[in-house]
């Protein structure tokens, strides 16, 4: 691309990346250049939804990505797919925003990060519910100070069910990298990081459980057999950084729980104030923030206006970046020091005792 011209942008994987169309197509200095899925069905509907010429739809990503008519690419695929499809884009000069998680392995991870390195091109994590009203407020609270020294946080994405795709990819070890706290457990601890600074974790212990998916139990009817379910429908982690913090976090698909609103939580503990945020709060207050006024507890719930999708903001801010050199938000690294905390679960639940991470 020329400086004068718009970025040019591709989306692989238009099932969960309709969202990202929508952020490519309604940024002033970009360009939708094409749209990518092995789904003739979902490409048609995606293409004519979003008013795509059939000259810019493809089955094919190696296609995509060997084109001089493309700049960046939204990678929305299956999670085995992020890290191989990710590599090829970098060695073909294109920046990358991929879906959450990074990769299914720490090891894979890793390769994502250097490759993007070597290419000199951007690497950038879609943790969308950063941009939600309330964290966005709540980030602000803590730049300015307010919060002080976070100490400790709590947070979780506990559904009562259901597990999704039961036997599928989605409960595959080797495709998804993991089970509920790679696919839920993942979103809330970035929001725990981001919120606490990201600062750098020493130590892990939790543990993992397989309750509901190897007995076919709050799932949808399918024919599948048990075998085909090899990961964690549950886990819960604590996790000790290096600057004396801590962080407990849960995740599950399923559990046995009242039923309710399908809603995740943050809970923030500072030498100056606190702050609990839940979207299933039933009357409405999603963010609340405690503090001490004149020596005497005070509660502050603020007004927010309505949020608009946090995808099409993390795609804004991808194109932004790479428009002016800056460094993401999120980068690649980020979505490495959850995959690293997520695999320290994993080992600590396995072997049953606590795990050194060595950075």
């Amino acid at each position: 691309m020329t400086p004068s011209s718009k970025l040019r942008a591709a989306v692989i994987g238009v099932g969960v990346g309709w969202n990202h169309i929508e952020g490519y197509q309604t940024h002033p200095n970009c360009e939708l250049a094409a749209i990518c899925d092995v789904n003739p069905a979902i490409l048609k509907e995606r293409g004519d939804r979003f008013n795509i010429p059939e000259s810019r739809r493809f089955t094919d990503y190696h296609d995509v990505l060997k084109s001089d008519e493309v700049d960046v690419v939204s990678i929305a695929l299956p999670n085995w797919l992020h890290e191989p499809v990710a590599c090829e884009a970098f060695a073909h000069g294109k920046h990358v925003l991929c879906e959450k998680p990074l990769a299914t392995s720490v090891e894979a991870g890793r390769r994502m990060i250097e490759a993007a390195r070597a290419a000199n091109k951007t690497l950038m994590v879609c943790y969308n519910h950063r941009y939600r009203p309330e964290i966005v407020w709540l980030k602000g609270q803590i730049r300015a100070g307010d919060f002080g020294h976070i100490y400790a946080a709590k947070a979780g994405w506990l559904r009562e069910g259901w597990i999704p795709t039961h036997g599928q990819w989605f409960t595959q070890k080797e495709r998804a990298g993991g089970g509920a706290l790679i696919d839920l457990g993942v979103h809330v601890l970035d929001l725990a990081l981001w919120l606490m600074g990201y600062p750098r974790p020493v130590a892990v212990s939790g543990a993992a459980f397989a309750e509901f998916g190897p007995r076919r139990q709050k799932t949808k009817p399918r024919d599948i057999k048990p075998a085909n379910f090899d990961v964690d429908d549950m886990g819960l982690g604590f996790v000790r950084f290096a600057d004396g913090a801590v962080l407990q976090f849960e995740s599950a698909w399923a559990s046995h729980r009242e039923p309710m609103q399908d809603g995740f939580y943050v809970r923030l503990f500072g030498s100056e104030a606190g702050a609990n945020f839940y979207t299933g709060a039933p009357n409405g207050e999603t963010v609340v923030m405690y503090k001490l006024v004149n020596d005497q507890p005070a509660t502050i719930v603020p007004r927010l206006p309505a949020g608009v999708s946090g995808h099409c903001i993390a795609v804004h801010h991808f194109v932004d970046c790479v428009l002016s050199g800056a460094t993401p938000e999120s980068p690649g690294e980020h979505g490495l020091m959850g995959l690293q905390i997520i695999d320290a679960i994993y080992r600590s639940s396995q072997e049953g005792r606590e795990v050194r991470i060595e950075n």
